[in-house]
């Protein structure tokens, strides 16, 4: 063969064969020296590639970096990893980083302000502090560290998951039979992720907002397109001129029946009343005829004192059979409180009213007559919710005594009642019904709040619901001049009655004349007993009483009423016998306590939710306030219970019932005490850092900065409602209250928390530790 030719090299051997031995041996002597492997580097540095020379890939510096005393940088992370390997890892790298810059946006438009104002204090810290996280993802990763097991992040959720999630998990649990047979007062309720909605607004106190002068509310002309429910103007629901409006993501829980005397009179016999016959305050008579417009419509309908039609019939005529200055005084200060979030000069009346009324108190009250027995109740509210305690209790005690020296209630026999004085007399028997089963009501309600029990006898007298039925209505020649809202009690009162009955039972069963606490004197049967009655009530509500979208705000108290009274049932049990079966007819569901417990704890949260979009500017202290001191009391024992003090859900209800006190504090000055107990407990159970409680009470020393109180605000109800279960004076708010600045302190030491001295509330905290 030519030598011009490569050498072809022979076919392999099998292993082991001589020829494989001969050939190798042949092979490795005309082969001659070994030919060096040339060396190649998977991935050149950045210079060696820029000018396309060798390069060794040796690291950190290859060697023509070296010789040429240049800056070696390399694309790829080892030596092991090429190119594209590089690429797609930076590729990855860059994906992930925007899915958490968008993460991070999606959590600082739906979180909580707390954890939104944390996300943007460390997005700042990595531009000014080199210690600070240097990228998004350990931003992320260090917020869901300290969040925990905690689900805050917004939730994405399809149309069919929603849908879906209409419908309990199971049909087998006791909250999905409660629905299905007693849709009245416990309907479905759309299921509501607080992180994946935007309410924001609603945690705004909007009494700190600067209010929008308008002329036509309570002037009774015609209501204004911004006033109108439904109008698109935002403005108009965020300055008192439509509580019923909502922005359109919540048009399904905002489409309720609208106050009419947020901007006409609902009875136009208010428009020919000489109101400066009946008090001496300087009121004009439009305002005043607007304040008691705005009683007759949120207060009267589910718990009337007197007789609307016999009491506008007098204050038009002049006469004092069903009219007084005292019970007028009583009401209009009454209502001002509520109205001043319309008009805030309103507030201003409240303490001449309440002023005026107590003298003519003082000379009435050895007097017995309905309309100073009907006045006795309004002038306790009036005082309960100024902070004058011992002036309320007394009022109240008074006024009850009254009522039992006339025989409207607390008495054992016909013979006893005020049905032999009234001798069947219509008008006077009307005025009666109304005026002893109101004062019975606002017991009950008062009773629940104070844990004391105060009548002992129901009314004899027929329900005022009931008489009409019997005895008809009567024609007045002010009937073709009314307005679209009646001033007759209707079905709303007579459920209300047949409820209090109930209520009345559990009142002296729990906290009668016996000195033991409720938990040892509740038993079981007692609480089922009393439940199934509750449940055939709820069960017998007719269908304009049924929860809807067009209900009242007489209707939203009522069903309020019923789950505030429900939990009172069963919070004796919850600390040992949570657990413990009871039985409720007709039901094939494993039912317990807590079963029943936690669904109205849920229907209240969506209550609650429903009252601040429609009707955050009425506060119907008596029942609102109550509502909201049961929500947040169940709040805080439902974090305690599972551990989650931070849970995203209770922390939003907890601060929604914390908005409301302090829309409500700058008419109610009784809410001082109340949010201090609350704040109180908050700091005990570790939901609430210092910090945060003093953010909540310098927002309320705002709102407190506009009406100096010449008193000091006392309180005796009970804020802690589990620990009252147990002792009492313990829970009572002036002893939490009290105890809010040594809680505050001892956080402090405890916990290493800073405490902001600037945002300290010093009158308020000192008020209330030198008491």
């Amino acid at each position: 063969m030519s030598d011009s030719y490569k050498r072809l090299l022979p076919a392999p051997m099998p292993p082991g064969s001589a020829q494989a031995i001969v050939a190798e041996s042949s092979f490795g002597k005309d082969a001659g020296p070994p030919v060096k492997k040339r060396t190649v580097s998977k991935a050149a540095c950045n210079n060696c590639r820029l000018k396309k020379i060798r390069c060794d890939g040796k690291r950190p510096y290859c060697t023509a970096c070296i010789r040429t005393n240049v800056e070696c940088n390399f694309v790829t992370a080892s030596s092991d990893e090429t190119p594209f390997m590089a690429l797609k890892r930076e590729v990855e790298s860059l994906r992930r980083s925007t899915e958490d810059l968008l993460e991070i946006m999606d959590l600082l438009e739906s979180a909580p302000d707390t954890v939104s104002l944390d996300i943007l204090r460390r997005l700042k810290s990595t531009r000014n502090h080199p210690e600070g996280a240097n990228d998004p993802s350990e931003i992320l990763a260090s917020v869901k560290k300290d969040l925990g097991h905690e689900s805050i992040l917004p939730v994405k959720i399809s149309n069919r998951q929603l849908i879906a999630g209409l419908i309990p998990e199971t049909q087998e649990c006791p909250e999905y039979e409660l629905m299905m047979r007693c849709p009245t007062s416990y309907p479905t309720i759309m299921p509501l992720e607080i992180a994946f909605l935007n309410l924001a607004d609603m945690l705004r106190p909007v009494i700190l907002e600067q209010p929008k002068a308008s002329s036509s509310v309570g002037r009774g002309d015609a209501a204004s397109p911004s006033s109108v429910p439904g109008s698109s103007s935002e403005g108009a629901s965020r300055n008192g001129i439509t509580p019923t409006m909502t922005e359109p993501v919540d048009s399904w829980m905002g489409d309720f029946e609208p106050l009419q005397s947020t901007y006409s009179i609902v009875d136009d016999r208010l428009k020919n009343v000489n109101f400066r016959i009946w008090t001496s305050v300087p009121v004009t008579n439009e305002l005043a005829a607007s304040l008691v417009s705005l009683y007759l419509e949120i207060d009267h309908p589910w718990c009337p004192l007197f007789d609307a039609d016999l009491f506008l019939n007098d204050c038009v005529d002049g006469t004092n059979h069903f009219c007084s200055p005292l019970l007028v005084n009583s009401l209009l200060g009454w209502a001002c409180q509520s109205y001043a979030t319309y008009q805030p000069e309103a507030a201003t009346l409240v303490g001449a009213f309440e002023t005026e009324a107590e003298r003519l108190w003082g000379l009435e009250k050895y007097t017995n007559t309905l309309t100073a027995a009907a006045a006795a109740q309004l002038l306790n509210n009036l005082s309960a919710s100024r902070g004058r305690d011992e002036f309320a209790s007394q009022c109240l005690e008074e006024g009850i005594q009254m009522g039992k020296r006339m025989g409207l209630f607390g008495v054992g026999s016909e013979t006893a009642s005020a049905l032999t004085w009234l001798d069947h007399h219509q008008d006077w028997l009307r005025a009666a019904c109304h005026t002893s089963w109101g004062i019975f009501s606002y017991a009950c309600m008062r009773s629940l709040h104070l844990h004391r029990a105060e009548i002992e006898t129901p009314p004899l007298l027929p329900m005022p619901k009931e008489y009409f039925e019997t005895h008809g209505y009567p024609n007045y020649a002010f009937s073709r001049t009314r307005g679209p809202v009646s001033t007759r009690v209707g079905e709303i009162f007579k459920a209300m009655c047949k409820f209090n009955l109930i209520v009345h039972d559990v009142i002296w069963n729990y906290y009668g004349k016996s000195d033991a606490v409720p938990a040892a004197r509740a038993t079981t049967e007692f609480a089922e007993r009393t439940y199934q009655r509750l449940f055939e009530w709820a069960r017998s509500l007719p269908l304009e009483l049924a929860r809807g979208r067009r209900n009242r705000h007489s209707t939203l108290m009522l069903h309020l009423y019923f789950h505030c009274t429900v939990m009172e049932l069963f919070w004796p049990f919850l600390q040992q016998s949570a657990d413990k079966v009871i039985k409720v007819d007709h039901f094939t569901t494993t039912t317990t306590m807590e079963h029943i417990h936690a669904a109205s704890v849920n229907q209240l949260k969506r209550l609650a939710l429903i009252y601040c979009i429609n009707f955050n500017r009425i506060c119907s202290a008596t029942l609102w306030h109550i509502a909201l001191l049961y929500l947040s009391n169940a709040m805080l024992c439902e974090t305690m219970r599972s551990g989650r003090k931070r849970d995203s859900e209770c922390w939003f209800y907890f601060m929604l019932c914390m908005t409301c006190y302090q829309n409500m504090y700058g008419y109610f000055r009784v809410v001082e005490v109340t949010m201090l107990g609350l704040l109180s407990m908050a700091l005990r159970n570790g939901f609430l850092s210092t910090h945060e409680a003093n953010t909540i009470l310098k927002d309320m020393r705002k709102i407190g900065q506009r009406y100096d109180a010449p008193f000091m605000v006392r309180a005796s109800f009970m804020v802690d409602l589990e620990l009252a279960m147990t002792n009492p004076r313990e829970a009572q708010v002036q002893t939490l209250a009290d105890a809010f600045h040594e809680l505050a302190i001892f956080r402090e030491f405890t916990t290493g928390e800073y405490r902001n001295q600037e945002n300290r509330p010093t009158r308020l905290i000192e008020q209330n530790s030198n008491s």
